[in-house]
């Protein structure tokens, strides 16, 4: 009942009043139905420990925190990357990883809310892209300001698209949860122009839904809390769109809803 009060709720709101359009996010609670979230939590586990023993599929496309400590440790200072390199970070290509993965990124509420932000018939709806991102407790890495529509990988060539976090535990700033610059897709502003003092890091439960804007500055810190902080991140857009940045096609590509779940 808490799932059609919610998608209800945003259908019969005006568009240009939406939070979206204004803050260039927007967070919708209680989105998927515990069902949902169950195996959503069962499919990522068992992604994660493939993994750790260092399966092929799964690393193939995934990166490892211990790497990613060891290239970049400026993002997780103290954090001896030898220590974790069969440690997922990000584990992409979820289908690819796992058909487990196809009725949790087929759930109509994603597709909903990407086609109501996007402003646009379900039909024209498409999957782009979806990875599980880990800030691990006590050595998760964090997460440089960039804007979606700035980075390399499935980039439209214009800002109809968008990316949806979801989260498997509770998210906030305490365990290195998404912080965003509220009204940065508008204003352009710069990130080393970031005003400290306006950055909000939204509350999320597990199952919720945070909506980002492409244009949309954000970022997060390390995790250094005991808590731990897994989010499954999928990317929409709309048919049609041509691509600056396109490098692979991941199982499920560029397919609207009917022909996702068919795969």
């Amino acid at each position: 009942m808490r799932l059609c009060f919610h998608v209800f709720v945003f259908f019969t709101h005006s568009l240009s009043s939406s939070p979206y359009l204004i803050l260039g996010y927007q967070v919708f609670n209680a989105a998927l139905p515990k069902t949902w979230l169950t195996q959503a939590h069962a499919a990522a586990a068992s992604a994660i420990q493939r993994y750790r023993e260092t399966e092929p599929v799964t690393h193939a496309n995934g990166v490892s925190l211990g790497e990613f400590a060891q290239a970049s440790p400026h993002r997780n200072p103290s954090v001896d990357g030898s220590a974790f390199l069969n440690e997922p970070y990000i584990i992409g290509d979820l289908l690819a990883v796992d058909r487990c993965f196809g009725p949790l990124l087929s759930e109509p509420a994603l597709w909903s809310i990407a086609a109501s932000l996007l402003d646009v018939e379900l039909r024209h709806v498409v999957f782009h892209y979806s990875n599980l991102t880990r800030k691990p407790a006590g050595i998760g890495p964090s997460i440089s300001w960039h804007r979606d529509a700035e980075t390399t990988y499935f980039c439209p060539d214009d800002d109809r698209f968008l990316r949806l976090l979801i989260p498997l535990q509770g998210m906030s700033q305490e365990n290195g949860g998404t912080a965003v610059m509220p009204g940065s897709h508008l204003n352009k502003i710069r990130k080393n122009e970031l005003d400290g003092s306006a950055v909000i890091y939204p509350s999320l439960a597990a199952g919720d839904v945070l909506a980002i804007h492409p244009q949309l500055l954000h970022g997060g810190e390390p995790n250094r809390s005991s808590k731990e902080r897994d989010v499954l991140i999928v990317q929409f857009g709309v048919s049609g769109a041509g691509f600056r940045y396109q490098e692979t096609m991941e199982l499920g590509s560029l397919h609207a809803r009917d022909t996702f779940i068919a795969l």
